[in-house]
């Protein structure tokens, strides 16, 4: 085997092994946010709170706080916002 072969198994086996690393982080946030959906009632408190910051701050800025606050994903952050516009 080859120097050039051996390196591009390293580099592959490097790429897979992120991958599924990258997955098991991604089913973390999953379950955080299925956790963060059953304590907050369907989002009914962060809808009222994203009333609230709206008429203080921008779209932007409400989004940013909702999602910084509670960890959402950004399109979940906006989905609520737009919900309450």
């Amino acid at each position: 085997m080859s120097w050039s072969e051996i390196s591009s198994f390293i580099i592959i086996l490097c790429l897979a092994i992120g991958y599924f690393i990258q997955m098991r982080e991604i089913s973390a946030l999953k379950k955080e946010n299925a956790r963060l959906l059953r304590k907050y009632n369907g989002y009914d408190d962060l809808k009222d709170e994203a009333k609230e910051l709206l008429e203080t701050s921008t779209e932007m800025k409400t989004i940013k706080t909702i999602r910084e606050r509670y960890r959402l994903t950004m399109v979940d952050a906006k989905n609520i916002v737009d919900a309450v516009k």
